[in-house]
């Protein structure tokens, strides 16, 4: 039985970790080294991750001054020992067969990453996140330019870690956005990606996390940092044109559509929307004509016109119709 090292950043998840950590101690498979990286947190979860230690001798604490989801998760790689690596978001828990299911794909297929679903869990609705790609087969980039278009996120795939130290992308310190600025060359490096069709890991949306952040001024600056990153190194090597409607699409996505929608419906008269509308027509002016953009749901589509249109206030008021009818179904 292979040794599997999960890494837990940790900060200021006092409500949250206890069920993190009980669902990693109750795996399936017990060939485990849980690394928990107190990225100085300010609450309890210091003392939380030492009591955890004493209660499973599994369990490894970092405690170190606070540097950034990034810096906690690089740090946890690097201590890591085992043949395979997987990140978990300490606010967040997993499904009991995790580990046992992700690290069978792996061993049938050699793989150096394995990717699986999620469900979103927002103020009690579960959600699943599923993908459109081939299951249970090894894939490449090069062969399935899909594999862009996924969620970015770090804790839906399992890692070789010989492959993931290798390949050397460590998460951008200082930096939101840090699964963006990895995962993609990630992909391109790998040789042997499988997508294991099942949802795995619990994603918690909560409404003060990174990702409802409504720091527009970094948001944007992070994400136009990322975004050129990861451009810059497809150019680099060579791939940008192989892969040009796929990055396209990853721009437009991450760097225009979501974050766009977001900033309306929060503050639509924020500069923030024309700059980075700006970036989205100087990078790719032409993205309306790419074949995902053109592939959009209605509604999504609808949402393009509007922001097309600069008619902002439409999609306001179709969310607060939103709210409204289901407040009443409530």
């Amino acid at each position: 039985m292979e040794l599997v090292s999960i890494v837990v950043p940790i900060y200021g998840v006092e409500k949250y970790l206890d069920k993190c950590v009980k669902s990693l101690i109750n795996q399936t498979y017990h060939q485990l080294e849980i690394i928990l990286v107190d990225d100085g947190s300010p609450d309890r979860c210091g003392r939380m991750c030492d009591a955890f230690a004493k209660e499973d001798d599994r369990i490894r604490v970092i405690h170190k001054e606070n540097g950034g989801l990034s810096d906690a998760r690089n740090t946890g790689a690097k201590q890591a020992s085992g043949k395979y690596l997987i990140f978990v978001d300490s606010d967040d828990y997993v499904d009991s067969r995790l580990v046992e299911k992700t690290v069978s794909c792996a061993e049938k297929n050699q793989a150096d990453m394995v990717i699986f679903d999620f469900t979103a869990v927002e103020e009690g609705e579960f959600k699943l996140r599923t993908n459109h790609i081939p299951a249970n087969k090894i894939l490449r980039l090069e062969e399935e330019k899909r594999l862009l278009l996924l969620p970015p996120a770090a804790w839906s795939r399992l890692f070789n870690r010989e492959f993931y130290m290798k390949a050397n992308h460590p998460f951008p310190v200082g930096r939101y956005y840090e699964d963006l600025g990895t995962t993609p060359k990630f992909l391109l490096e790998a040789e042997r990606i499988v997508y294991f069709k099942e949802s795995l890991y619990y994603y918690v949306i909560r409404s003060n996390s990174i990702m409802k952040s409504y720091n527009f001024e970094r948001n944007y600056k992070d994400m136009v940092w990322i975004l050129n990153d990861i451009l810059q190194f497809y150019k680099e090597r060579n791939q940008f044109q192989k892969y040009k409607k796929e990055l396209e699409y990853l721009v437009f996505a991450s760097g225009y559509f979501e974050p766009s929608r977001e900033i309306v419906l929060k503050d639509r008269k924020n500069p923030y929307l024309k700059k980075i509308r700006n970036y989205m027509y100087h990078r790719f002016p032409e993205f309306h004509q790419n074949i995902y953009v053109k592939q959009l749901e209605r509604k999504n589509k609808f949402h393009l016109f509007i922001l097309d249109i600069r008619q902002y206030w439409i999609m306001a008021l179709l969310s607060e119709c939103r709210q409204f009818v289901e407040r009443k179904r409530r």
